[in-house]
């Protein structure tokens, strides 16, 4: 009997070891500079702080970041909450299915990505499909100094659908038409602001969702239907020759986010990792904290405090519950 008990006393302790250290658990999420990832990042922060007792903390960064420290698998960063696919399918095709370090999950909300422009200028200029973009006059509209060319903001500095935009004024032969300008999206959507509200034409690569949509009449510019054929990008990354080899000569494919997490977060915080794999968000969910996040300028932790509140229906059940 006394060695039975001093078993079972041995059994309850490396239990309560065993708990009290996944409660001490700490989890970080790479947390990109858009508003509606910062809106992600934050209500996974609380769902998994109320429910599992995990500290959750954020680290600024970009895709390649993310992903080497998610391979790496020492907990610099867990989770990646704002996986675009097709445009970081080489990520995931190196660490999800080559070295099998981190998991993609299954659930996904659907986006786009394509040229914009206002409202204004499609039905004033005619400015409805990629196609225009070559046409004289439509250039004149962006020629800021004179000297025949427009503008056009093909992205940020480092993202994958900069390079891939890049290909694809080319392809569609307005390359050359325009100065092809990079810079953090936060100057871009500046200058949107104020050339929308001055009733001035701006044209830039977009993304849906995006807030931007909720604060000005905006447009994506129409084009072909994608053809598999004729999407053959490479980026930069992956080829020195990536601009000459690529072929985009179509419009994007069907776009989707998802959620990717180190392979470590299966052992290190299990019920945080099966959060994440039923955590089913939706278009207009993403829209819906965007618009929040950016134009009520609500505080991201707040506001997913208050979400989370006031939504525990649907909170249950990326519980399991």
């Amino acid at each position: 009997m006394y060695i039975k008990s001093k078993l079972l006393t041995t059994a309850t302790a490396i239990v309560i070891a065993t708990s009290n250290a996944q409660a001490a658990e700490k989890v970080i999420v790479g947390q990109p500079n858009w508003a509606y990832a910062k809106a992600i990042s934050n209500v996974i922060k609380v769902v998994a702080e109320e429910n599992y007792g995990v500290e959750v903390d954020f680290v600024p960064g970009t895709h390649p970041i993310f992903f080497k420290a998610m391979d790496q698998g020492n907990g610099d960063v867990d989770i990646h909450p704002d996986v675009w696919l097709p445009n970081q399918q080489s990520y995931i095709d190196e660490y999800a299915i080559e070295k099998e370090s981190v998991i993609l999950t299954d659930q996904k909300f659907a986006a786009a990505s394509g040229f914009c422009t206002t409202t204004k200028a499609r039905d004033e200029h005619g400015l409805v499909s990629i196609y225009d973009l070559t046409k004289p006059e439509i250039i004149a509209l962006t020629d800021e100094d004179g000297d025949g060319r427009g503008e056009l903001w093909v992205g940020a500095p480092g993202w994958t659908s900069t390079a891939i935009d890049k290909v694809k004024a080319r392809d569609f032969g307005f390359a050359d038409l325009y100065d092809l300008t990079e810079s953090e999206e936060t100057i871009i959507l500046s200058k949107v602001d104020a050339y929308a509200n001055a009733g001035k034409t701006v044209i830039w690569a977009c993304y849906a969702p995006h807030h931007i949509f909720a604060i000005h009449d905006i447009v994506m510019l129409e084009g072909p239907e994608h053809d598999p054929a004729k999407w053959k990008p490479i980026l930069p990354k992956d080829d020195p020759d990536w601009y000459d080899k690529s072929v985009v000569a179509t419009s994007w494919p069907p776009i989707g986010s998802h959620m990717v997490y180190s392979k470590r977060l299966i052992t290190a915080a299990p019920e945080v990792a099966r959060m994440l794999d039923r955590m089913k968000l939706s278009t207009s969910l993403i829209n819906e904290w965007a618009f929040e996040i950016s134009v009520n300028e609500r505080d991201p932790l707040e506001y997913a405090m208050e979400w989370v509140s006031n939504n525990q229906s649907e909170v249950k059940g990326w519980l399991g519950n």
